[in-house]
Protein backbone atom coordinates (compact mmCIF):
# COMPACT_ATOMS: atom_id res chain seq x y z
CA UNK A 1 0.00 0.00 0.00
CA UNK A 2 3.01 2.22 0.61
CA UNK A 3 4.41 1.60 -2.36
CA UNK A 4 1.33 2.14 -4.41
CA UNK A 5 0.77 5.47 -2.07
CA UNK A 6 4.06 6.56 -3.07
CA UNK A 7 3.62 5.69 -7.12
CA UNK A 8 0.78 7.63 -7.17
CA UNK A 9 2.26 10.55 -5.40
CA UNK A 10 5.04 10.72 -7.92
CA UNK A 11 3.09 10.06 -11.13
CA UNK A 12 0.54 13.44 -9.61
CA UNK A 13 4.18 15.23 -9.11
CA UNK A 14 5.50 13.86 -12.75
CA UNK A 15 2.20 15.25 -14.21
CA UNK A 16 2.55 18.68 -12.25
CA UNK A 17 5.63 19.29 -13.38
CA UNK A 18 4.96 18.57 -17.25
CA UNK A 19 1.85 20.82 -17.73
CA UNK A 20 4.20 23.31 -16.33
CA UNK A 21 6.95 22.76 -18.81
CA UNK A 22 4.70 22.41 -21.96
CA UNK A 23 5.21 25.71 -23.57
CA UNK A 24 8.27 24.90 -23.70
CA UNK A 25 8.11 21.73 -25.85
CA UNK A 26 8.75 21.95 -29.30
CA UNK A 27 8.75 19.09 -32.32
CA UNK A 28 10.92 18.74 -35.19
CA UNK A 29 11.25 15.14 -37.16
CA UNK A 30 13.85 16.22 -38.63
CA UNK A 31 17.14 16.18 -35.98
CA UNK A 32 18.93 19.45 -36.77
CA UNK A 33 21.95 18.77 -34.60
CA UNK A 34 24.54 16.63 -35.36
CA UNK A 35 24.04 13.09 -35.85
CA UNK A 36 27.23 12.52 -33.56
CA UNK A 37 25.00 12.73 -30.88
CA UNK A 38 23.20 9.86 -32.13
CA UNK A 39 26.21 7.20 -32.55
CA UNK A 40 26.51 4.97 -29.52
CA UNK A 41 27.93 1.34 -30.31
CA UNK A 42 26.28 -1.83 -30.02
CA UNK A 43 27.83 -2.35 -26.37
CA UNK A 44 27.14 0.92 -24.54
CA UNK A 45 23.38 0.39 -25.87
CA UNK A 46 23.10 -3.01 -23.87
CA UNK A 47 24.49 -1.75 -21.30
CA UNK A 48 22.51 1.19 -20.94
CA UNK A 49 19.20 -1.47 -21.66
CA UNK A 50 20.91 -3.61 -18.35
CA UNK A 51 19.62 -0.31 -16.33
CA UNK A 52 16.09 -0.64 -17.05
CA UNK A 53 15.32 -2.83 -14.03
CA UNK A 54 13.29 -0.55 -11.81
CA UNK A 55 9.82 -1.94 -12.19
CA UNK A 56 6.60 -1.14 -10.43
CA UNK A 57 4.23 -3.83 -10.48
CA UNK A 58 0.64 -3.27 -11.73
CA UNK A 59 -2.03 -5.00 -12.45
CA UNK A 60 -1.86 -6.36 -16.10
CA UNK A 61 2.22 -5.34 -16.46
CA UNK A 62 5.08 -4.24 -15.45
CA UNK A 63 6.26 -0.30 -15.51
CA UNK A 64 10.22 -0.14 -15.51
CA UNK A 65 12.10 3.27 -15.15
CA UNK A 66 15.37 4.58 -16.20
CA UNK A 67 17.58 7.11 -17.40
CA UNK A 68 21.10 8.64 -18.31
CA UNK A 69 22.60 11.76 -17.13
CA UNK A 70 25.65 12.87 -19.79
CA UNK A 71 28.17 15.60 -19.65
CA UNK A 72 29.82 16.01 -22.85
CA UNK A 73 32.87 17.96 -24.57
CA UNK A 74 33.98 17.95 -27.78
CA UNK A 75 36.76 19.70 -29.64
CA UNK A 76 36.00 20.13 -33.59
CA UNK A 77 37.99 21.28 -36.78
CA UNK A 78 36.38 22.15 -40.18
CA UNK A 79 37.32 23.53 -43.46
CA UNK A 80 36.18 24.02 -46.69
CA UNK A 81 38.17 25.25 -49.49
CA UNK A 82 41.39 25.72 -46.82
CA UNK A 83 38.92 28.02 -45.16
CA UNK A 84 38.35 27.31 -41.24
CA UNK A 85 34.28 26.87 -40.45
CA UNK A 86 34.93 26.71 -36.74
CA UNK A 87 36.87 28.72 -34.16
CA UNK A 88 38.36 32.04 -33.77
CA UNK A 89 36.83 34.09 -36.88
CA UNK A 90 33.51 32.30 -37.08
CA UNK A 91 30.30 32.14 -36.40
CA UNK A 92 30.60 28.72 -34.32
CA UNK A 93 33.07 27.55 -31.87
CA UNK A 94 35.56 25.10 -32.13
CA UNK A 95 34.82 23.60 -28.46
CA UNK A 96 31.25 22.52 -27.71
CA UNK A 97 30.16 21.46 -23.80
CA UNK A 98 26.81 20.02 -23.68
CA UNK A 99 24.41 18.69 -20.53
CA UNK A 100 22.10 16.10 -21.21
CA UNK A 101 19.57 13.89 -19.20
CA UNK A 102 17.26 11.02 -21.27
CA UNK A 103 14.15 10.00 -19.04
CA UNK A 104 13.11 6.31 -20.93
CA UNK A 105 9.97 4.29 -19.54
CA UNK A 106 8.25 1.22 -20.77
CA UNK A 107 5.59 -0.87 -19.78
CA UNK A 108 5.15 -4.34 -20.66
CA UNK A 109 1.80 -6.51 -20.29
CA UNK A 110 1.22 -10.28 -21.30
CA UNK A 111 1.18 -9.96 -24.97
CA UNK A 112 1.42 -5.93 -25.25
CA UNK A 113 4.21 -3.19 -24.30
CA UNK A 114 4.75 0.05 -24.54
CA UNK A 115 7.89 2.44 -24.45
CA UNK A 116 8.92 6.29 -24.03
CA UNK A 117 12.34 8.31 -24.56
CA UNK A 118 12.07 12.01 -23.85
CA UNK A 119 15.27 13.88 -24.15
CA UNK A 120 16.85 16.80 -22.68
CA UNK A 121 20.12 17.79 -24.40
CA UNK A 122 21.17 21.64 -23.33
CA UNK A 123 24.37 23.70 -24.50
CA UNK A 124 26.27 24.24 -21.23
CA UNK A 125 27.06 28.22 -20.23
CA UNK A 126 25.44 31.01 -18.45
CA UNK A 127 25.68 33.14 -21.61
CA UNK A 128 26.43 30.66 -24.42
CA UNK A 129 23.76 27.70 -22.51
CA UNK A 130 19.79 26.64 -22.92
CA UNK A 131 17.69 25.00 -21.04
CA UNK A 132 14.67 24.22 -23.27
CA UNK A 133 16.01 21.76 -25.37
CA UNK A 134 13.49 18.80 -25.13
CA UNK A 135 12.68 16.13 -27.34
CA UNK A 136 10.48 13.47 -27.79
CA UNK A 137 12.58 10.79 -29.41
CA UNK A 138 10.38 7.88 -28.48
CA UNK A 139 7.15 6.82 -28.05
CA UNK A 140 5.22 3.81 -29.52
CA UNK A 141 2.96 0.65 -28.84
CA UNK A 142 3.23 -2.60 -29.52
CA UNK A 143 1.13 -6.16 -29.72
CA UNK A 144 2.37 -9.55 -30.32
CA UNK A 145 -0.09 -10.76 -32.92
CA UNK A 146 1.61 -14.47 -33.46
CA UNK A 147 3.24 -16.22 -30.23
CA UNK A 148 4.73 -19.51 -31.43
CA UNK A 149 7.32 -21.89 -30.22
CA UNK A 150 9.73 -21.07 -33.20
CA UNK A 151 8.05 -18.23 -34.47
CA UNK A 152 6.22 -15.26 -33.45
CA UNK A 153 4.83 -11.54 -35.61
CA UNK A 154 4.82 -8.08 -33.20
CA UNK A 155 3.40 -4.74 -34.31
CA UNK A 156 4.21 -1.73 -33.49
CA UNK A 157 2.95 1.60 -33.88
CA UNK A 158 4.53 5.28 -32.83
CA UNK A 159 7.85 6.76 -32.92
CA UNK A 160 11.49 6.25 -33.02
CA UNK A 161 14.38 6.47 -34.79
CA UNK A 162 14.85 4.80 -37.65
CA UNK A 163 18.25 2.94 -36.52
CA UNK A 164 16.17 1.82 -33.67
CA UNK A 165 14.66 -0.92 -35.44
CA UNK A 166 17.09 -1.17 -38.94
CA UNK A 167 20.52 -1.54 -38.92
CA UNK A 168 23.39 0.34 -40.20
CA UNK A 169 26.27 2.71 -39.93
CA UNK A 170 25.67 5.04 -42.79
CA UNK A 171 21.79 5.74 -43.14
CA UNK A 172 18.72 5.39 -40.69
CA UNK A 173 19.09 8.54 -38.58
CA UNK A 174 15.54 10.04 -39.57
CA UNK A 175 12.80 9.18 -37.22
CA UNK A 176 10.06 6.22 -38.32
CA UNK A 177 6.47 8.11 -37.46
CA UNK A 178 4.96 5.01 -38.51
CA UNK A 179 3.85 1.06 -38.37
CA UNK A 180 6.15 -1.66 -38.23
CA UNK A 181 5.82 -4.91 -39.01
CA UNK A 182 8.06 -7.54 -37.09
CA UNK A 183 8.24 -11.59 -38.14
CA UNK A 184 11.29 -13.78 -36.29
CA UNK A 185 11.38 -18.00 -37.30
CA UNK A 186 14.26 -19.81 -35.41
CA UNK A 187 15.48 -23.00 -37.67
CA UNK A 188 16.98 -25.74 -35.82
CA UNK A 189 20.69 -26.13 -37.28
CA UNK A 190 19.99 -23.26 -39.87
CA UNK A 191 19.85 -19.78 -37.76
CA UNK A 192 17.76 -17.53 -36.69
CA UNK A 193 15.62 -15.61 -39.84
CA UNK A 194 13.31 -12.45 -39.47
CA UNK A 195 11.82 -9.58 -41.75
CA UNK A 196 10.69 -6.55 -41.11
CA UNK A 197 9.00 -4.08 -42.45
CA UNK A 198 7.09 -0.46 -42.01
CA UNK A 199 5.64 2.52 -43.51
CA UNK A 200 6.23 6.18 -42.01
CA UNK A 201 5.31 9.93 -42.53
CA UNK A 202 7.60 12.01 -45.28
CA UNK A 203 5.45 15.27 -45.01
CA UNK A 204 1.50 14.88 -43.77
CA UNK A 205 0.85 18.25 -45.38
CA UNK A 206 2.24 16.58 -49.03
CA UNK A 207 -0.08 13.56 -48.26
CA UNK A 208 3.73 11.62 -48.82
CA UNK A 209 4.67 8.64 -47.22
CA UNK A 210 8.15 6.30 -47.04
CA UNK A 211 8.56 2.29 -46.92
CA UNK A 212 11.07 0.33 -45.61
CA UNK A 213 12.20 -3.36 -45.03
CA UNK A 214 14.95 -5.40 -43.61
CA UNK A 215 15.53 -9.26 -43.80
CA UNK A 216 18.33 -11.15 -41.98
CA UNK A 217 19.65 -14.78 -41.21
CA UNK A 218 21.85 -14.64 -38.02
CA UNK A 219 23.74 -16.81 -36.56
CA UNK A 220 24.31 -19.06 -39.41
CA UNK A 221 24.39 -23.10 -39.42
CA UNK A 222 25.62 -22.10 -35.87
CA UNK A 223 28.62 -20.03 -36.96
CA UNK A 224 28.22 -16.95 -35.87
CA UNK A 225 28.08 -15.17 -39.30
CA UNK A 226 25.18 -13.33 -39.77
CA UNK A 227 24.34 -11.41 -43.43
CA UNK A 228 21.19 -9.04 -43.16
CA UNK A 229 19.60 -6.49 -46.54
CA UNK A 230 17.50 -3.62 -46.31
CA UNK A 231 15.93 -1.58 -48.68
CA UNK A 232 14.29 1.84 -48.04
CA UNK A 233 11.97 4.10 -50.68
CA UNK A 234 12.44 7.99 -50.35
CA UNK A 235 11.08 8.16 -54.22
CA UNK A 236 7.22 7.82 -53.28
CA UNK A 237 5.27 10.91 -54.59
CA UNK A 238 5.95 12.88 -57.67
CA UNK A 239 6.64 16.71 -56.69
CA UNK A 240 5.95 18.12 -59.74
CA UNK A 241 9.22 20.55 -59.40
CA UNK A 242 12.73 18.83 -60.49
CA UNK A 243 14.44 20.88 -57.57
CA UNK A 244 12.56 19.34 -54.80
CA UNK A 245 11.85 15.38 -56.43
CA UNK A 246 16.42 14.96 -56.66
CA UNK A 247 15.92 15.24 -52.59
CA UNK A 248 13.85 12.59 -53.12
CA UNK A 249 15.66 10.53 -55.39
CA UNK A 250 16.53 7.84 -53.15
CA UNK A 251 15.89 4.03 -53.15
CA UNK A 252 18.67 2.83 -51.08
CA UNK A 253 19.96 -1.27 -51.01
CA UNK A 254 22.31 -2.26 -47.89
CA UNK A 255 23.70 -5.55 -47.52
CA UNK A 256 25.44 -6.48 -44.49
CA UNK A 257 28.33 -9.42 -43.47
CA UNK A 258 29.12 -9.99 -40.15
CA UNK A 259 31.03 -12.52 -38.06
CA UNK A 260 30.93 -12.60 -34.28
CA UNK A 261 32.93 -15.04 -32.02
CA UNK A 262 34.35 -15.20 -28.64
CA UNK A 263 38.13 -14.31 -28.53
CA UNK A 264 39.86 -16.68 -25.93
CA UNK A 265 42.89 -14.80 -25.82
CA UNK A 266 41.16 -11.51 -24.88
CA UNK A 267 37.71 -13.46 -23.34
CA UNK A 268 35.78 -10.81 -24.83
CA UNK A 269 33.10 -11.17 -27.44
CA UNK A 270 34.28 -9.74 -31.02
CA UNK A 271 32.09 -8.84 -34.03
CA UNK A 272 33.34 -8.17 -37.73
CA UNK A 273 31.21 -6.44 -39.98
CA UNK A 274 31.17 -4.91 -43.52
CA UNK A 275 28.28 -3.49 -45.52
CA UNK A 276 27.99 -2.02 -49.11
CA UNK A 277 25.16 0.58 -50.23
CA UNK A 278 23.46 1.56 -53.63
CA UNK A 279 20.98 3.86 -54.48
CA UNK A 280 19.14 2.67 -57.58
CA UNK A 281 17.36 5.99 -58.31
CA UNK A 282 20.16 8.33 -58.64
CA UNK A 283 20.49 10.25 -61.70
CA UNK A 284 23.59 11.79 -63.56
CA UNK A 285 23.16 15.64 -62.72
CA UNK A 286 25.85 18.44 -63.56
CA UNK A 287 26.41 19.20 -60.13
CA UNK A 288 27.83 15.47 -59.82
CA UNK A 289 29.96 15.84 -62.94
CA UNK A 290 27.43 14.24 -64.80
CA UNK A 291 27.69 11.05 -63.37
CA UNK A 292 25.94 8.68 -60.70
CA UNK A 293 27.30 9.12 -57.50
CA UNK A 294 25.28 6.45 -55.80
CA UNK A 295 27.85 3.97 -53.97
CA UNK A 296 28.68 3.82 -50.05
CA UNK A 297 30.21 0.95 -47.64
CA UNK A 298 31.91 0.70 -44.26
CA UNK A 299 34.20 -2.30 -42.47
CA UNK A 300 35.04 -2.65 -38.83
CA UNK A 301 34.82 -4.30 -35.91
CA UNK A 302 34.37 -4.22 -32.36
CA UNK A 303 35.41 -5.83 -29.38
CA UNK A 304 34.31 -6.34 -25.56
CA UNK A 305 31.34 -5.80 -23.82
CA UNK A 306 29.82 -3.58 -20.94
CA UNK A 307 28.12 -5.34 -18.08
CA UNK A 308 30.31 -4.37 -14.64
CA UNK A 309 32.71 -1.87 -13.65
CA UNK A 310 36.11 -2.16 -15.70
CA UNK A 311 34.71 -3.90 -18.76
CA UNK A 312 35.87 -1.94 -21.44
CA UNK A 313 34.17 -1.96 -25.23
CA UNK A 314 35.91 -1.10 -28.91
CA UNK A 315 34.71 -0.27 -32.00
CA UNK A 316 36.47 0.89 -34.93
CA UNK A 317 35.46 1.66 -38.64
CA UNK A 318 35.91 2.99 -41.92
CA UNK A 319 33.48 4.10 -44.14
CA UNK A 320 33.17 6.16 -47.68
CA UNK A 321 29.72 7.43 -49.19
CA UNK A 322 29.25 9.03 -52.19
CA UNK A 323 26.89 12.06 -52.68
CA UNK A 324 23.79 10.56 -53.63
CA UNK A 325 23.64 7.52 -52.01
CA UNK A 326 22.36 8.37 -48.79
CA UNK A 327 19.97 11.48 -48.41
CA UNK A 328 20.88 14.59 -46.05
CA UNK A 329 17.92 14.26 -43.72
CA UNK A 330 18.60 10.02 -43.34
CA UNK A 331 22.44 10.12 -42.91
CA UNK A 332 23.89 8.25 -39.76
CA UNK A 333 27.19 8.22 -40.28
CA UNK A 334 31.06 10.56 -39.66
CA UNK A 335 29.23 13.01 -42.14
CA UNK A 336 31.94 15.59 -43.41
CA UNK A 337 30.83 18.58 -40.39
CA UNK A 338 28.80 20.86 -42.37
CA UNK A 339 28.27 23.10 -39.44
CA UNK A 340 26.50 25.80 -41.75
CA UNK A 341 23.68 23.07 -42.90
CA UNK A 342 24.37 23.06 -46.75
CA UNK A 343 22.51 20.80 -49.32
CA UNK A 344 23.63 18.94 -52.07
CA UNK A 345 20.75 20.44 -54.44
CA UNK A 346 20.14 23.66 -52.66
CA UNK A 347 21.86 26.05 -50.66
CA UNK A 348 20.79 24.67 -46.76
CA UNK A 349 19.92 20.43 -46.92
CA UNK A 350 16.25 21.03 -45.79
CA UNK A 351 15.38 22.40 -49.17
CA UNK A 352 15.89 26.01 -49.20
CA UNK A 353 17.97 28.55 -50.69
CA UNK A 354 19.11 28.96 -54.39
CA UNK A 355 19.89 25.64 -56.36
CA UNK A 356 23.59 24.73 -55.84
CA UNK A 357 26.67 24.07 -58.71
CA UNK A 358 28.96 21.23 -59.14
CA UNK A 359 31.49 23.73 -57.15
CA UNK A 360 29.20 24.84 -54.21
CA UNK A 361 27.14 21.38 -54.14
CA UNK A 362 28.12 19.89 -50.35
CA UNK A 363 25.34 18.29 -48.42
CA UNK A 364 26.21 15.80 -45.65
CA UNK A 365 27.80 12.64 -48.23
CA UNK A 366 30.50 12.85 -50.16
CA UNK A 367 33.24 11.66 -47.81
CA UNK A 368 35.76 9.21 -46.62
CA UNK A 369 36.78 8.49 -43.14
CA UNK A 370 37.21 7.13 -39.84
CA UNK A 371 35.66 6.57 -36.33
CA UNK A 372 36.58 5.15 -32.82
CA UNK A 373 34.56 4.64 -29.97
CA UNK A 374 36.22 3.46 -26.74
CA UNK A 375 34.19 2.65 -23.53
CA UNK A 376 35.39 2.15 -20.03
CA UNK A 377 32.78 1.55 -17.11
CA UNK A 378 34.99 3.25 -13.74
CA UNK A 379 31.68 2.20 -11.96
CA UNK A 380 28.37 0.01 -12.57
CA UNK A 381 26.93 2.90 -13.44
CA UNK A 382 29.46 5.69 -15.20
CA UNK A 383 30.66 5.21 -18.46
CA UNK A 384 33.35 7.18 -19.76
CA UNK A 385 33.14 7.41 -23.21
CA UNK A 386 36.13 8.69 -25.76
CA UNK A 387 35.32 9.11 -29.54
CA UNK A 388 37.73 10.20 -32.54
CA UNK A 389 36.45 10.88 -35.84
CA UNK A 390 37.86 12.43 -38.89
CA UNK A 391 37.14 12.62 -42.83
CA UNK A 392 37.28 14.30 -46.08
CA UNK A 393 36.32 14.69 -49.33
CA UNK A 394 35.68 11.66 -51.36
CA UNK A 395 35.42 13.00 -55.27
CA UNK A 396 37.28 15.87 -55.69
CA UNK A 397 35.18 17.10 -58.73
CA UNK A 398 31.85 17.49 -56.43
CA UNK A 399 31.39 19.93 -54.16
CA UNK A 400 34.18 21.96 -52.46
CA UNK A 401 37.10 20.46 -50.88
CA UNK A 402 36.29 19.78 -47.34
CA UNK A 403 38.45 18.48 -44.48
CA UNK A 404 36.29 17.44 -40.70
CA UNK A 405 38.12 16.32 -37.09
CA UNK A 406 36.37 15.85 -34.09
CA UNK A 407 37.16 14.57 -30.47
CA UNK A 408 35.10 13.90 -27.91
CA UNK A 409 34.41 12.71 -24.57
CA UNK A 410 31.39 11.76 -22.39
CA UNK A 411 30.06 10.24 -19.02
CA UNK A 412 27.23 8.41 -18.66
CA UNK A 413 25.82 7.76 -15.50
CA UNK A 414 23.08 4.96 -16.22
CA UNK A 415 20.45 3.98 -13.56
Amino acid sequence: MQQRSLFRCLLASSVTALATLSPLLYGDTIDRESESNEVDIQALREWINTKRQVSIKEIGGNLSLSGEVRTEFQTSGETRNGVSQRGTGTPFPSNQYDIAANILLDYKADQTWASIKLEFDNDAGIFSGSTNKIKLSRAYFGARVVDGEDCYVDTEVGRRKLSSAFDSKLEFGAYFDGALLKYSQAFDRIGDFYISTGVFIIDEKRNQYGYVGETGFMNILGSGVYTKYSLIDWDTKNLHNSLAQHRFDFLVSQLILGYKFYLNQLQKQVSLYSAVLYNARAKKLAITANKKANWGGYVGFSVGELKKQGDWSLDANYQLLEAQCVPDYDMNGIGIGNIIDSGLYTTFKNGTGEPTTNKTAAGDGNFQGFCVTLDYLLTNNLNLQQQWQYSVTLEQDIGPSRRFKQYEIEFIYGF
